[in-house]
């Protein structure tokens, strides 16, 4: 008896130890999300003037190119000195590897510098600095509370999809980026602690970020229009998104670790940034400027074309710089383009077509495509927009069919070339031996 009394007295003592660290991570995610959203306006506002949407555009062309390139500068400088010291663990290797623990300094200061890069108009997303610090904060919390080892995993992936939900009000998203990208584990356990952290790191967040939806989204009806796009949108993001992806992997593999040349790449990667946004003011930032006037029912078939183009290639020169951020609404914004585009296109040619609708829908097979994640991708396109019920079956709809495409397309690309003149091969020679009936 007396050892199922310690028994059922420990297993109320792990119970509860994990239900505080959940409360607690979820509140520190809330707090770092809060704080990295405030810290990036205070450097938008000093490097262009103001904080917000337009935030570019009403900066003069010689701000312009002086905020990329000097806020470039100073990131490249601190990542230098910060990479001298060691490696900054990655969140991914410590998921992977728990015995490689992020440092708390190292892993906020990297975060720091991301927030100044991407404040200073980086052509990279601000969702990887809240990420990495939640995670490495909810590592002490698990630590210092004797966290079981088996549950330390989730808490650290639940934090990270926190830190996302808080600075984007994205509390479902937060969850399934846990969930689908970094767990690749459903059961009611890792559902249950994703869950709850994301909501309590968004609320927690709401007096800086706001209860509003990051994007402001027309009123809309269903529309046959939509449902067009959204069967030609599930090829096109497809290969947008692969195309995506092989920009960022060639990128990756080339980009300076440490040394003189990260200041040195990062800021003449800022020049070219800030020349560019002269005639292109909506290509700095995360992409915002690009999704704003896209669900707006703004810009035109040739602006969004160029950005199209444009937005993944700066990302990647900003990859291959060495800078550090996210992907996810670079990502979306060229999904964003890219319906933007073709509903310009097509009401050009006097046809109907919501410009709103189907930069969301390509925005939502974009992401699905490079995150692999297609229910992530549903859910943070509408949670970013609040857009009407009925586009979510719509959004799935090309989030799985782009990514079962993009599968296809890959497989196919790698299947070995058929030998021999025609699809049955090479004919036999006279003097080759019949098949046995067990070949």
């Amino acid at each position: 008896m007396a050892g199922t009394g310690g028994s059922r007295q420990g297993r109320h003592r792990r119970i509860l130890i994990a239900v505080a660290v959940v409360v607690l991570g979820g509140i520190a995610a809330g707090l770092v999300g809060a704080a990295m959203v405030a810290l990036l306006h205070v450097v938008e506002a000093v490097a262009y003037g103001r904080h917000g949407t337009p935030l570019v555009q009403a900066a003069p062309p010689l701000r312009r190119i002086i905020a990329p390139t000097v806020g470039g500068i100073l990131a490249g400088l601190g990542w230098w000195a910060l990479r001298r010291g060691g490696e900054v663990v990655p969140l991914d290797a410590t998921l992977r590897d728990p015995a490689r623990r992020m440092g708390v300094l190292r892993t906020t200061a990297d975060a720091l510098l991301q927030v100044l890069v991407v404040g200073a108009g980086a052509s990279i997303g601000r969702e990887g600095a809240p990420r990495q610090t939640a995670a490495v904060l909810a590592q002490q919390i698990g630590r210092r509370l004797g966290v079981e080892a088996d549950l330390h995993r989730t808490i650290l992936a639940a934090a990270a999809g926190a830190g996302l939900a808080a600075v984007y009000n994205v509390p479902v998203a937060g969850a399934l980026f846990a969930l689908e990208i970094l767990l690749v584990r459903w059961s009611p356990l890792t559902i249950g602690i994703t869950a709850a952290m994301s909501a309590i790191a968004t609320v927690v967040a709401w007096p800086v970020v706001s209860t509003r939806p990051t994007y402001a989204f027309p009123s809309a009806v269903p529309q046959l229009d939509a449902l067009c796009w959204a069967l030609a949108a599930v090829p096109l993001t497809a290969l947008l998104g692969l195309a995506f992806d092989a920009v960022r992997t060639v990128a990756e593999r080339r980009r300076p670790r440490a040394g003189w040349r990260l200041p040195v790449a990062i800021g003449l990667t800022g020049v070219v940034l800030g020349a560019l946004s002269v005639p292109v003011p909506n290509l700095p930032g995360n992409g915002q400027e690009i999704m704003q006037t896209a669900f707006a029912g703004g810009g035109s078939a040739m602006g969004f074309a160029l950005l199209l183009v444009l937005k993944p290639l700066v990302t990647g020169l900003y990859v291959r710089s060495g800078a550090v951020g996210g992907l996810l609404t670079p990502a979306l914004a060229t999904g964003a383009a890219a319906g933007g585009a073709a509903a310009w296109i097509v009401r050009s040619a006097g046809g109907p077509a919501s410009v709103a609708l189907w930069a969301l829908i390509g925005a939502a097979g974009m992401l699905a495509v490079t995150q692999r994640a297609p229910l992530f991708a549903t859910a943070m396109a509408w949670e970013l927009t609040a857009a009407p019920l009925w586009t979510v079956p719509l959004l799935l709809m090309v989030a799985y069919g782009a990514l079962g495409s993009a599968h296809l397309i890959v497989r196919r690309l790698r299947q070995p070339p058929r030998r021999g003149p025609g699809p049955a091969g090479p004919a036999p020679r006279p003097d080759a031996p019949a098949p046995g009936p067990g070949d």
